[in-house]
């Protein structure tokens, strides 16, 4: 049974935030008309239509200047939630620019030039109010309605366990990991696989880093390679824990990405995704990695067949006892999924790869840094609409961002005593 939306007190008024960005828009784009109007005219014509420019020329060109200034501040802040703040400045400083030319106006004897200059200094002090204080820009996603009711049924069998194996980290700074991150802030980025134990059959979710993982960063652009740190693979976890190897059906992948891959070339088994992974993979010219780790692999397309599942409108239920769920999050690559895993204590767990890099994304509702969604993600639009469903259903399942350790928390590393038949 699907979840019932419950009512949240957290939104803010529709109304007043749909006023705003219309007097957003219609200040912003008047005044850089405007100012970039008057910057372009030849000067005897620009004499002839404002007449005072030919008394203080240096004052028309430093206010023409202003003017566009003004309209880009009011918008691009609030548009592309980069440092939104400046758009409650840039409004305030319209403000006094208009007031100041109400003033000057004043001053020569040409009242009929104040009321418009009036009206946008009332506009101006609006949308300074509402992004202060009624509606404020806050870089953040919109709060999504949390899910209610009954969770998906479930029916793990009692030998089901999972396991973390951690193979690895690189450096990122916090700047390019989630939006409002500091330049000076460096964060490891976890490479993590998870053993899923079940009598049908064990999954890896993810592969981690690999025997040759050097090499495979080698293979990629010189931008995204990274200061990292190698650990033990998931191949030699599992031999070192004892692990009988005939267990293991196969690797789940959440995408092909090289740090989610590398590992597949020490582990001999069946690569499980789904078609539009297959073919994003085969496109992606800029990470060759997986063309290269998964030859001689057998590759097992899987679809979603399944009814809508915790507000993703489909669902691939692995292996049909609803304790591994996939579904769709098609937004970071064209083909990533979301892995839910319910063990038999009635936890449960939602793998969401590269959804989001850092738990930061679902706790403080944060998209990745503009650029990193520019050269990162296939679909902005689509990560956000399934970031929001996470966000939805993060107070009832524990959510684990494939990069950030802190996700892993409470689940065991494989260790030899916690192999059982």
């Amino acid at each position: 049974m699907s979840p019932t939306p419950a009512p949240s007190p957290g939104h803010r008024p529709r109304a007043l935030d749909v006023t705003l960005w219309v007097l957003q828009w219609g200040l912003g784009l008047s005044l850089v008309a405007a100012g970039s109007l008057k910057l372009a005219l030849p000067w005897e014509q620009a004499v002839q239509m404002f007449p005072w420019a030919a008394d203080v020329p240096v004052l028309f060109t430093v206010t023409s200047i202003l003017d566009v200034l003004g309209g880009l501040g009011v918008l691009l802040p609030s548009v592309l939630k980069i440092l939104p703040k400046l758009t409650v400045v840039a409004a305030i400083g319209v403000v006094v620019l208009m007031a100041s030319a109400v003033v000057f106006y004043l001053v020569r004897g040409e009242p009929c030039e104040v009321i418009p200059n009036i009206a946008l200094a009332v506009i101006a002090a609006v949308v300074a109010w509402g992004r202060g204080l009624g509606a404020p820009i806050t870089g953040q996603l919109s709060e999504p309605i949390p899910l209610t009711g009954p969770l998906p049924e479930a029916n793990p069998p009692a030998g089901m366990q999972i396991f973390q194996l951690p193979t690895g980290s690189y450096l990122t700074r916090g700047a390019f990991a989630v939006r409002g991150g500091s330049f000076g802030e460096r964060r490891h980025f976890a490479s993590t696989a998870v053993l899923v134990r079940h009598p049908k059959g064990d999954i890896l979710i993810d592969a981690g880093f690999g025997a040759h993982a050097e090499e495979h960063i080698a293979l990629l652009p010189s931008f995204r390679r990274s200061p990292h740190e190698l650990g033990a693979t998931a191949s030699q976890q599992l031999e070192a824990a004892g692990y009988d190897r005939s267990d293991l059906s196969g690797v789940l992948l959440t995408h092909s990405h090289w740090d989610h891959v590398s590992g597949l070339d020490s582990l001999d088994v069946p690569i499980f995704l789904t078609a539009e992974e297959a073919e994003y993979a085969a496109a992606a010219k800029d990470d060759p990695v997986f063309e290269a780790v998964s030859a001689g692999h057998e590759i097992r397309e899987y679809s979603f067949d399944g009814p809508e599942y915790l507000g993703f409108p489909a669902s691939h239920d692995f292996y049909g006892d609803g304790s591994v769920v996939l579904v769709p999050a098609a937004g970071h690559t064209s083909g990533s999924i979301i892995a839910f895993v319910t063990v038999p204590s009635g936890q449960r767990y939602a793998f969401i790869g590269d959804l989001t890099w850092q738990l930061d994304g679902v706790t403080g509702r944060l998209e990745r840094p503009l650029l990193m969604r520019m050269l990162a993600d296939s679909s902005a639009k689509q990560v956000r609409a399934d970031l929001s469903r996470i966000i939805a259903v993060a107070s009832r399942v524990q959510v684990v961002p494939a990069h950030d350790a802190r996700g892993y928390a409470g689940i065991p590393q494989l260790v030899a005593a916690e192999v059982t038949p």
